[in-house]
C-alpha cells in the first residue's frame, strides 16, 4: 500500500481525495464539485468563515487530510495560528476529548510551523 501523503503537507506532490475519486469516476468527481460549489454559493458566508467551518468539521471527524488542507487554506487567507488553535481548543469541551485535541494541535503545528 502506498504511504498516505496529505495535500499541502510540505509534500512536493499530492493526489487529493477528490482527484482520487475522479480517477475512479469522472461523473462522480464532477457531481461532487457541483455540490460543493452549490453549497459555497448558498448564502453570504465569507471564504474565511467557510474555511473555519471546514477546519472545525474535519477536526471533529478526525479527517487528517481534510484538516491539513483547510488549515493551510485558512492560514493563506489570513487566519492566524492562534485563531486556528482556538478552533481546535474549543473542541476540547465537546465529546472529542483531550488526546484527540492534542493530536489536532500537533497536526496544526506540523503544517504551519
Amino acid at each position: 500500500m502506498d504511504p498516505i501523503i496529505f495535500p499541502l503537507s510540505k509534500q512536493d506532490t499530492f493526489i487529493s481525495n477528490s482527484q482520487r475519486l475522479g480517477q475512479v469516476s469522472q461523473p462522480m468527481y464532477d457531481a461532487f464539485w457541483a455540490l460543493r460549489h452549490a453549497a459555497d454559493g448558498h448564502s453570504d458566508l465569507s471564504e474565511r468563515e467557510r474555511e473555519l467551518i471546514f477546519v472545525a468539521a474535519f477536526a471533529a471527524t478526525k479527517n487528517e487530510g481534510g484538516f491539513r488542507v483547510h488549515v493551510n487554506r485558512a492560514h493563506k487567507i489570513g487566519v492566524t495560528i492562534e485563531q486556528l488553535e482556538q478552533v481546535v481548543l474549543l473542541l476540547l469541551s465537546t465529546s472529542l476529548g483531550l488526546a484527540p485535541t492534542v493530536e489536532l494541535l500537533v497536526w496544526l503545528h506540523d503544517e504551519l510551523d
